[in-house]
């Protein structure tokens, strides 16, 4: 059960009753995670406008977008997050095992553990990323505007696991364990 009680089309506001109407009728049904952050229709609005412009506009692959939300979700202990996102990154064609990778801050390829590193040093460090982890970075053909587009991407992600995290939204994909931090 919900920690806070989850947004119906009863009782949105008038800002997240239409998006929440758009998501049944796309979905079928409200995903939790709309009905959690659309506790507040400012919210709901402005993430799903951020993640817009940031998938519209990607300098990332879908891919790596999902790596990169595999690997904050395991960081910040969201069990929702996780589960969603390895439903997504199974439908556009990662493996069980690149998903329990991600999760683990892993990846066989060398840009895409760089973009991973990347986006887990954000967290751990709170972006203040030493020359080091920049040059690795770079090194490894991560380019500066997508060094920026990982840090969005990782506060984006890490906005969604909090509101997950304080509600407590019933996962409604299969579930998939979270993995120790390393």
């Amino acid at each position: 059960m919900s920690k806070l009680p989850l947004t119906t089309l009863e009782t949105a506001d008038d800002l997240a009753k239409p998006i929440l109407n758009h998501a049944k009728t796309n979905f079928g049904m409200i995903p939790n995670f709309f009905a959690a952050i659309g506790i507040d229709g400012a919210s709901l609005s402005g993430f799903l406008a951020f993640q817009e412009t940031l998938n519209n506009n990607a300098q990332l692959t879908a891919k790596q977008r999902e790596l990169i939300a595999l690997a904050v979700a395991n960081y910040n202990g969201c069990h929702y997050c996780v589960s969603g996102h390895t439903f997504s990154a199974k439908r556009i064609g990662l493996t069980a095992e690149e998903c329990m990778d991600a999760q683990k801050g892993k990846n066989a390829d060398a840009k895409d553990q760089a973009i991973i590193d990347l986006a887990l040093n954000i967290l751990k460090t709170n972006a203040h990323l030493t020359d080091e982890m920049l040059t690795n970075a770079k090194n490894n053909g991560v380019t500066d505007q997508e060094i920026i587009q990982i840090t969005a991407l990782t506060a984006l992600n890490t906005l969604s696991n909090w509101v997950n995290n304080i509600v407590d939204p019933t996962i409604d994909f299969p579930k998939v364990d979270l993995i120790s931090n390393p």
